[in-house]
């Protein structure tokens, strides 16, 4: 008996890094694009980021809560006046003008009608959709309209969803649909995520301890039975719980009970990760104050446990950026010297890190710093051991420049 041939997955797994490139290509010729992926890892962060990259409204539409005809419209009787072959309109014996009522279908009701319209639609959890909305949305996506509805001609489209294979609500999708695009499974990726999590101000301990235990990041199985996993969206989660927001909008540490506290991490990325995070996060309080560093008034660093030392340079970066914007605000308010003061903080941070970090931690540290302040006038004139630490370290961060 011949053996069956296997399965090949042709489908293109990618970075979020190279997804954003993948996508924001395929929206400037139009070409839908579909992301595949397992639950949490960033696909719907990810469009709405090249939404905002090129400046396109996003229409976020979830299909699983539309019914087909919210993709086709409905049908509707309206009067048509009546014409002959010539084209002339045909009146009664008092001239008035003759109707007779006809079908028509209405616009989609979330679809864009504005004919200069630029927006990106959405179409996400399509996979959870039922066959007959996914079916619905056939001629939109090739042919760009439905019945009398057309697609403003700088209107692109993409869609996501789970795989089947995840155990959530999924469909395997038709095949004359799924011809209809270009695909792409995300997988997770730390230096991505890390990137964008010091970015978007995620708390210094969990950037800290997924640094130190990147497989972490990710912990998805869809056999576990538990509803809570590790995962990055579970994990901006986390971060959430662990602040709390000042008068003034500044970030700051909940007080939150640590029992009432590792409860709610427990029910949010699983046990296992909870207890570990937590172990960390007591070990982690006894760093010294990233403000005073950057001060110069701590200039030795007395913890020994590499591990936690990641969530120090994070707070080291976050406090630099929050110094820089300051002092770029002062700049158009008309203060000549405001970066003064950023530049001490440098001097003290880069001294610091070269004198108590590993270079694995140095580079870190220099490289989140760089991508939250890229417009800030580092120079040797303005931060003395500047060229010190660039003989030091250009080779390992390549995008030093001076």
């Amino acid at each position: 008996m011949a053996k069956a041939p296997e399965k090949i997955n042709t489908i293109t797994t990618v970075t979020p890094s190279r997804l954003k490139s993948m996508i924001a290509h395929c929206t400037e010729r139009q070409r839908p694009i579909f992301v595949s992926g397992p639950p949490g890892i960033g696909k719907s962060d990810i469009v709405a980021e090249v939404a905002r990259m090129q400046k396109r409204p996003l229409i976020d539409i979830r299909l699983p809560l539309l019914e087909a005809t919210d993709i086709r419209g409905l049908p509707h009787l309206v009067d048509v006046t009546i014409r002959d072959k010539d084209g002339n309109v045909v009146v009664n014996e008092n001239g008035v003008a003759l109707t007779e009522k006809i079908f028509k279908w209405s616009n989609p009701s979330d679809l864009p009608t504005d004919p200069n319209s630029r927006a990106l639609v959405f179409f996400d959890e399509m996979s959870a959709a039922p066959p007959s909305v996914q079916a619905a949305t056939y001629q939109v996506i090739l042919n760009r309209k439905i019945g009398t509805y057309e697609l403003p001609k700088d209107v692109v489209i993409v869609a996501a969803g789970n795989r089947v294979k995840d155990k959530g609500v999924a469909y395997n999708m038709p095949t004359p649909l799924a011809n209809r695009f270009i695909h792409a499974t995300l997988a997770t990726d730390f230096d991505d995520w890390q990137e964008w999590a010091m970015k978007n101000r995620v708390h210094k301990d969990v950037v800290g301890y997924l640094t130190f235990q990147p497989n972490e990041l990710f912990d998805f199985d869809p056999r576990r039975e538990s509803y809570a996993f590790a995962t990055p969206r579970s994990w901006s989660f986390v971060s959430e719980l662990l602040y709390e927001r000042g008068v003034n909008g500044e970030y700051n540490d909940t007080h939150l009970p640590t029992e009432v506290l590792g409860d709610l991490i427990k029910g949010t990325v699983g046990e296992g990760p909870a207890i570990k995070f937590m172990t960390y996060r007591k070990q982690a309080a006894n760093l010294p104050n990233a403000r005073e560093i950057l001060r110069g008034n701590v200039t030795k660093l007395q913890v020994k446990n590499i591990d936690v030392v990641y969530a120090l340079s994070t707070a080291l970066v976050y406090e630099l950026t929050d110094d820089v914007q300051k002092a770029h605000a002062a700049l158009k308010a008309g203060e000549k010297n405001s970066h003064d003061e950023v530049f001490k903080s440098l001097e003290n941070f880069f001294q610091f890190c070269m004198d108590n970090f590993e270079d694995e931690m140095v580079v870190m540290a220099a490289r989140g710093f760089m991508a939250n302040t890229r417009d800030t006038p580092v120079r040797p004139t303005n931060v003395k051991n500047w060229k010190t630490f660039v003989q030091r370290y250009a080779a390992l961060i390549p995008a030093i420049q001076f």
